[in-house]
């Protein structure tokens, strides 16, 4: 086991450890903790990661009181890893610590010139390759058996390709087919001459192409079922499947941390860069900073689980139904439920549970303490309102990213201000809540959106007029007139340079909304569809 690990193995409650400073902690995936049984929301599909397996550096489990002083050290990741997790522990701080790849999986190349189809690419000097004929593969280093930790092909299927533009920082989807090669040789360690199969593809001279896989078989960081988190001042340079995740999990804080690319690199996430699925108490983000990811910043929610069967008195069966989601403690004996309408996504019922049974890893049986309401089996849903967390996000900078800013499904209080949000994929913020596609539950009650700088948001336009905030709910029944979320304040914001040329604003089923004291560089309008009230005054068009 490596030198990190080995410290971690025997803590106890109370301990403070310091790591050495500055020093650079080399962790293998080979030589670090191997753990089962870890089902993570949002990551692999069943066949990718079927035992829910976890290779981490750092590991705590039912630990109290416990403070880690990175003291200026770096965990140097080597493979494909989970570099911390914690399981049920409480009163965590984690300081002054940095995380970092040594080879990323998420591989970047720089066009150096292309001449109609014949270009000359210069390849991340971290990231390590091999030709295979005309075929580039991407490679990770060797493990202990002498293979690559892993290795895929440019074109492969699980390969997800970007183009990214670094004068303008903007990026676009690039069909990773038109990376196959004609002709390809080694110039250099870094440097290779490609004929294109396809010349004729806009491949610009200094654009970097992204590629990684889509397989998010391994997290940033991973904690279940901990109570009071706290991550002050730490460096993550890159993360692995998906960033940060909090899984049911009580008070959470990132303050003062840094997740943006190291020097020479585009990428720091290759999916969300903070998620928090199924958790209570206070989330906050506080002046933090990050950029380069290929989804979002920020995603709160829960999880609806269809009611699969019945018996019509005190029992039901739930699934989890999306493929990326399963296998984790979704209940606890004492939780709250709400039964919620498949196709209007509005609660019809309440009860408490008594008692769980894990039947597989999607299918959980619920004893509650009384008569469940007629359901529509197979498709009406459960959310466990129990953990229902608050989020506060504060003087952060957000940007550029291929994703959306804060996509918020929480009926809890909501503070989002004083942030910057520049060059986003998507919307600054999103609010959705839907039981038929990625199954993220809930409603929102209470969202405050002020003091924040929005810059070139939504400019992939992936919703017609590129709506800087957007509030879709997926809800199924068109014919439907209730309201699913609640209050929305819009107040005090700039929003600066539409792509479109138009600031908008889309709200759907909201109860009520106030656009209030805004300064907009171009004109701005509102659509809606069975909203309620609507309070737009005192908005400043320069």
């Amino acid at each position: 086991m490596n030198e990190l690990s080995l410290i971690f193995k025997n803590v106890t409650d109370n301990a403070e450890i310091v790591l050495e400073k500055d020093k650079v902690y080399d962790v293998r995936q080979d030589d670090s903790f191997e753990l089962e049984g870890y089902y993570c929301s949002n990551t692999a599909k069943i066949d990718e990661n079927p035992n829910g397996l976890r290779r981490t550096a750092i590991y705590l489990k039912d630990r109290k009181n416990i403070i880690i002083d990175g003291n200026g050290a770096t965990i140097l990741v080597h493979g494909k890893m989970t570099p911390v997790l914690f399981d049920r522990c409480e009163n965590i701080t984690v300081k002054n610590l940095t995380v970092d790849y040594a080879c990323p999986t998420m591989a970047e190349f720089t066009v150096l010139s292309n001449d109609c189809g014949e270009c000359v690419i210069r390849v991340n000097k971290e990231c390590l390759f091999r030709l295979d004929g005309n075929e580039l593969i991407w490679q990770g280093e060797n493990g202990a058996d002498g293979k690559p930790y892993w290795e895929h092909g440019c074109t492969a299927n699980k390969r997800y390709v970007k183009l990214y533009n670094p004068e303008t920082q903007l990026s676009s989807d690039f069909n990773r087919n038109n990376l196959a090669f004609e002709k390809a040789e080694i110039i250099d360690t870094a440097t290779l001459k490609v004929v294109l199969k396809n010349r004729d593809i806009n491949l610009p001279a200094g654009s970097i192409i992204q590629s990684r896989s889509i397989v998010r078989d391994q997290t940033g960081s991973f904690f279940e079922r901990c109570k009071n988190l706290v991550f002050d001042n730490c460096r993550i340079m890159f993360m692995h499947g998906l960033g940060m995740v909090s899984q049911f999990c009580e008070n959470v804080t990132f303050s003062n941390c840094d997740f943006t690319p190291k020097e020479g690199r585009t990428i720091a996430s290759t999916a969300d860069f903070f998620q928090f699925s199924g958790c209570r108490g206070k989330l906050i983000i506080d002046s933090c900073k990050a950029s380069g990811a290929h989804d979002d910043y920020i995603n709160v929610h829960g999880t609806h689980l269809q009611i699969i069967e019945t018996d019509g008195k005190n029992h039901i069966t739930v699934r989890f139904m999306h493929p990326e989601s399963w296998g984790f403690q979704a209940f606890e004996a004492g939780d709250e439920i709400d039964f919620i309408k498949w196709d209007t996504l509005i609660p019809f019922g309440t009860a408490k549970v008594i008692a769980y049974e894990r039947l597989n890893d999607t299918d959980i049986k619920l004893t509650l303490d009384g008569e469940i309401p007629s359901v529509v089996v197979c498709k009406d849903v459960v959310e466990n309102k129990s953990w229902i967390p608050d989020l506060y996000v504060r003087n952060c900078d957000f940007g550029p990213t291929s994703g959306r800013g804060v996509l918020c499904t929480t009926r809890g209080e909501v503070v989002i201000e004083n942030n910057r949000f520049n060059k986003l994929w998507g919307p600054a913020l999103l609010i959705e809540d839907d039981c038929n596609f990625w199954f993220e539950s809930g409603f929102t009650t209470d969202i405050v959106f002020r003091n924040n700088t929005v810059s070139c948001c939504e400019y992939a336009a992936m919703w017609e007029g590129s709506p800087v905030i957007r509030c879709t709910p997926k809800v199924m029944n068109e014919n439907s007139t209730e309201f699913v979320h609640g209050k929305l304040v819009i107040t005090g914001n700039e929003f600066r340079n539409p792509p479109t040329g138009e600031h908008l604003i889309l709200l759907e089923y909201m109860s009520e909304t106030f656009i209030e004291d805004n300064v907009f560089d171009a004109p701005y309008s509102v659509k809606t569809k069975c909203t309620g009230k609507i309070k737009d005054k005192n908005n400043i068009v320069k």
